[in-house]
């Protein structure tokens, strides 16, 4: 007994640790800064070379929960009192651009400047908070009927359109498509991407095309990227855990796990697409054959800690939850429990 409750201590007292230590929620990139939004809802700014802190004295008293920026590379932040506010670096002052009623979970800005709000009602114009919703659900699974939950990421496109990806785990995940201009959702053709066995990770684009990524974690791995050419889904890689095809030297067949695909992003400068796995950090360049997993190469294998347990799957949450790629030299990534992981092509410095 006395064993049994000193192994409950540790576990409890482990998971303080890592509690206790500064979360990040999110980062942007601007002109100047890396800054992250913590758990205590503060703002903390890194430089954008080497990674190490700055200190800035930001003019802001309010607890903040969403962090992004305008297409100006303006911070802009939601805090507690549902203000939405852009930040003056000159003036070192915030201006209230918007405030909302409903429950907001994401702030993105169009081609024009025009902040759009996502909330659980629907997509809000910040200018005149009209709403749009769509409970046209492609899951079947997965029924709506007066607001969404909180989607697990967001994206806007060139083209203006706002993507939504939500995850449901076994259950699958859920896509919709606003486009800002017309104010109407489109729906897109789906082809063999089967929504009800994949919980969306992130979306990104390239010159012609939107992409998402998605992976599982429930029983075995699996992962996908999916790109979209005018709204019609076509695979990229698909990776699923399977037995071994036994060779004429080893007839032995062994288990090979799947990529468990999390965050993924394209870089212009290589024209490359990269994503992240429990193995590590791949490359992948777009003028081979990317349906083959042998064409992706393993740029970095950072060593991050993982939280075990899903409410909605048997396995473990993705464990990063964000991946940019300044340029060749340079990628940025955001952890669930170890920081923002800072790689310079040379080394990899965790900022915590």
């Amino acid at each position: 007994m006395r064993n049994f409750l000193a192994i409950i201590f540790l576990i409890l007292l482990s998971d303080f640790g890592l509690k206790a230590q500064t979360v990040h929620n999110n980062f942007v990139i601007t002109d100047k800064y890396i800054c992250s939004l913590n758990d205590n809802g503060k703002l903390n700014f890194f430089d954008l070379e080497n990674g190490s802190s700055i200190e800035k004295e930001i003019n802001s008293n309010q607890d903040i929960s969403i962090l992004t920026t305008d297409v100006e590379k303006n911070i802009v932040v939601l805090d507690k009192q549902n203000q939405i506010k852009r930040y003056n670096y000159l003036k070192n002052t915030w201006t209230i651009l918007s405030k909302s009623k409903n429950v907001v979970t994401g702030i993105v800005f169009n081609s024009k400047n025009k902040c759009y709000l996502i909330t659980n009602k629907g997509i809000e114009d910040a200018e005149n908070q009209k709403i749009c919703f769509s409970k046209k659900s492609l899951n079947h699974q997965i029924n709506y009927q007066t607001e969404w939950g909180k989607p697990y990421c967001y994206y806007i496109d060139k083209d203006d359109r706002i993507w939504l990806g939500f995850g449901y785990g076994e259950w699958g995940g859920n896509l919709f498509i606003f486009n800002t201009i017309s104010k109407n959702f489109e729906v897109p053709d789906l082809g063999n991407f089967r929504i009800e066995l994949w919980p969306i990770k992130s979306f990104f684009e390239d010159e012609s095309s939107v992409y998402l990524s998605s992976g599982l974690q429930h029983m075995m791995n699996s992962g996908i990227i999916i790109r979209f050419d005018n709204l019609k889904a076509y695979s990229v890689l698909e990776s699923d855990s399977h037995w071994s095809k036994p060779t004429e030297k080893d007839r032995t067949k062994t288990w090979v796990s799947a990529e468990y695909i999390g965050p993924a992003t394209y870089s212009k400068h290589n024209n490359s697409i990269y994503f992240y796995s429990q193995n590590g950090i791949f490359k992948g360049d777009k003028s081979t054959d990317l349906s083959k997993i042998e064409n992706w190469k393993i740029i970095l294998q950072p060593k991050l800690n993982w939280k075990y347990g899903q409410p909605d799957a048997v396995g473990s949450p993705m464990n990063v939850l964000k991946l940019e790629v300044l340029n060749e030299n340079k990628i940025i990534f955001l952890s669930q429990n170890d920081g923002i992981g800072f790689y310079d092509n040379k080394e990899l410095k965790m900022i915590k």
